[in-house]
């Protein structure tokens, strides 16, 4: 019995009309398929993986950046605040403190507001703290204040003796008999002012006013690096 079909015709005859049927099919099945589908699909899957990489490396880099960041000023916060307690005890004054400059608002013109914060303080045992009560203090109250430590003039060996009453009023309400404050410049820019107060009179203010100007520069450099 023939098994395939009429048995004049070769059987690869049947087999090569089947292959030829099947590929005329699947060149009609590829005809009928949109391209353009198919490459906005292709790209939609790419930026789908893209976007959640990109997302979980920004969060990884980010956090990491930040951790790092938090870290550095963690540090330099301490250094800073050893340095204060240090130069506290070498002065022999009963209060050190920084007062950095930030910006604090806007006016109604729209102009940035420039205050004062104390970001920093060491006291003598018994030494009432001002850290709080000397918050956004604004620039423009304490002009002549700053206008003097920006020019080196800020050496109050008597508060009583203080011209300008805004600055005479900042000491004395803090119990302040002697005070000496200087700047602290990043660059041309002053970014802080460090002060140091005596709450009874000092016998040797101009010996410690001699070390302290002596100190001046190197003190700004390193305290500019670090706020």
């Amino acid at each position: 019995m023939w098994l395939f079909g009429n048995p004049e015709q070769p059987f690869f005859f049947y087999v090569h009309h089947d292959f030829f049927i099947k590929k005329n099919y699947l060149l009609l099945m590829i005809d009928s398929i949109d391209y353009m589908d198919l490459i906005k699909l292709g790209v939609s899957s790419l930026a789908t993986l893209f976007g959640v990489f990109l997302s979980w490396y920004l969060k990884y880099r980010y956090g990491e950046y930040k951790q790092k960041k938090l870290d550095r000023e963690i540090s330099h916060s301490k250094l800073i605040q050893t340095i204060l307690d240090q130069l506290l005890e070498e002065y022999g004054c009963q209060r050190a403190f920084i007062l950095q400059r930030h910006n604090g608002g806007k006016y109604k013109t729209g102009k940035s507001m420039s205050k004062l914060s104390t970001s920093f303080e060491s006291l003598e045992d018994g030494v009432s703290s001002e850290f709080r009560a000397s918050q956004n203090l604004p620039m423009t109250l304490y002009s002549n204040f700053v206008d003097d430590v920006s020019k080196l003039k800020a050496i109050y060996e008597s508060v009583e003796h203080i011209d300008d009453l805004i600055t005479k009023a900042f000491f004395s309400q803090r119990g302040t008999k002697s005070a000496a404050v200087y700047p602290i410049k990043k660059g041309s820019e002053l970014i802080a002012l460090i002060g140091f107060e005596w709450t009874h009179t000092s016998d040797d203010f101009a010996n410690i006013l001699g070390k302290m100007q002596d100190d001046v520069k190197t003190m700004g450099e390193t305290l500019s690096k670090l706020l």
